[in-house]
């Protein structure tokens, strides 16, 4: 039987979110025959349900505790925690570094101890942060993160440029990789939407939703603000939102002071989102930024109509009846836009279009089981 290839993949924290939600999903799908699967974490001081997750999955879970980034002086105990890690753990075959410029350290220590597959994933297309100081680092940190970095992947050209620069993407240099679904779960099905509407009440309402963190990112509050021309354009609209974070409560209050109490649901974390989206009928993402959004495509799977913010890559069109808006724009030129979507999608016929595009996770898994043994010379950076 032959050995199998040895992978580390990280990611800052398993909390629910696109990239953790990509990488949980691909580790459903490795062949574990042929991979042994490692992840290694930070720590934020908090303990998330993928966590254990991913330890179901049969994947070893190491976290770095103390280990996290707040201000610049905190790289120190950084640095210290991921010397200690890769010196007792260096026998990997590749090492998949899932995360912004300021994880730069995690490919430093797998080059010194002779890792030769090490791969840059960019997943977004700005900083989290608001602080100056972090931004800055951020942007120095690049260099070295390329440095050290010997394969370049990112989630769409858009988010490949931000991270790696515009002359390695259109030098072929990145490999842009789309975040891909389970397609065989989300399957447009009749009577699952029909069952879904029953049971949130909205069976005789224009449905349009979202699924994301409340977080600055996701720009809840202009959300709020375009629903709210949509339903008074329309008063048989309601809103689901779906998921958490450290602003829903500030979400709710707005909604409850716009008098949209009884049109907005807030459904928290969901487990169920392929049935969820069915339920919709536009899906409206007014987000700040985005590498590419998972959910987005998942949308689309179902034949839903999406009405996306124009600082999304226009790569995350896959089928016709998606829709890109300024955030300059008034709410009333949002507000056209959805609901001159509503029932524009042959809901069935979107998810051989979405394969076709290469977004199915099981293709995905194979390319990344070979890339993981062999790599690929045609996109190698140095050794």
């Amino acid at each position: 039987m032959a050995e199998k290839t040895k992978v580390l993949l990280f990611v800052d924290r398993l909390r629910v979110g696109g990239i953790q939600t990509l990488l949980v999903n691909l580790l459903e799908h490795f062949d574990q025959s042929r991979l042994q699967v490692d992840f290694l974490v930070l720590d934020d001081g908090e303990t998330y349900d993928l966590e254990e997750k991913v330890r179901q999955l049969g994947a070893t879970l190491y976290k770095l505790h103390g280990a996290w980034v707040y201000k610049p002086q905190d790289y120190i105990t950084y640095r210290k925690k991921v010397k200690a890690f890769f010196k007792t753990h260096h026998d990997y075959d590749a090492v998949h570094m899932n995360g912004s410029s300021k994880n730069f350290y995690i490919l430093y220590y797998a080059k010194k101890y002779g890792i030769p597959v090490r791969i840059a994933h960019s997943h977004n297309t700005g900083f989290q942060s608001k602080s100056k100081a972090q931004i800055l680092l951020g942007n120095l940190f690049k260099m070295p993160l390329k440095r050290y970095a010997n394969y370049y992947f990112a989630c769409s050209s858009y988010a490949g440029e931000w991270l790696f620069g515009k002359k390695e993407v259109e030098a072929g240099k990145v490999h842009i990789m789309p975040n891909g679904i389970d397609l065989d779960r989300f399957c447009y099905s009749d009577a699952v939407r029909q069952q879904m509407r029953r049971e949130l009440g909205v069976e005789d309402k224009i449905v349009i939703g979202n699924v994301g963190r409340f977080t600055p990112q996701k720009n809840h509050s202009v959300l709020i603000d375009i629903f709210a021309e949509i339903h008074r354009q329309n008063p048989d609209t309601v809103l689901l939102l779906a998921g958490i974070g450290e602003l829903m409560e500030q979400t709710k209050a707005k909604v409850k002071a716009a008098g949209l109490t009884d049109a907005v649901q807030f459904l928290g974390f969901r487990t169920d989102v392929m049935n969820l989206t069915q339920a919709m009928d536009v899906f409206l993402m007014p987000s700040l930024y985005e590498g590419f959004p998972v959910t987005g495509i998942e949308a689309q799977a179902v034949g839903l109509p999406c009405v996306f913010s124009d600082t999304i890559t226009r790569e995350a069109k896959i089928i016709d009846q998606v829709a890109y808006v300024s955030l300059e724009e008034s709410y009333t030129k949002w507000s056209e836009k959805v609901l001159a979507l509503v029932g524009a999608c042959d809901r069935n016929a979107c998810q051989s279009t979405l394969k076709t595009h290469g977004f199915d996770i099981h293709d995905i898994a194979r390319f990344l089981e070979e890339f993981y043994q062999h790599g690929d010379a045609s996109i190698r950076h140095g050794k």
